[in-house]
């Protein structure tokens, strides 16, 4: 492809900004090591007790009372709602 034109400009017309930031020099520094030891400087709290297991509650009527639903589009428009077993005839009305 080829471009003629200014580069001040972008190829949709609008003017470019060209600023240019120049940066300062950072100034070499040795580093050394440290020779305190590292304290904290916050209180060290304990963690909380382990509590035993317990199992989740049982969650067999979900399937039970779903079984007496239906989901179906509602009136051919995209989106779905649930129909109980005595409005099944009437889907799509």
């Amino acid at each position: 492809m080829i471009v003629k034109g200014s580069m001040r400009y972008t190829a949709s017309g609008r003017k470019r900004n060209i600023t240019r930031v120049r940066r300062q020099k950072v100034e070499f520094m040795q580093l050394h090591a440290q020779e305190e030891p590292i304290r904290r400087e916050t209180k060290e709290y304990p963690s909380a007790p382990l509590t035993p297991y317990k199992p989740q509650p049982r969650q067999d009527w979900k399937s039970e009372v779903s079984s007496e639903y239906t989901i179906a589009p509602a009136y051919n428009k995209g989106a779905y709602q649930v129909i109980s077993r005595d409005n099944v005839k009437d889907i799509g009305k």
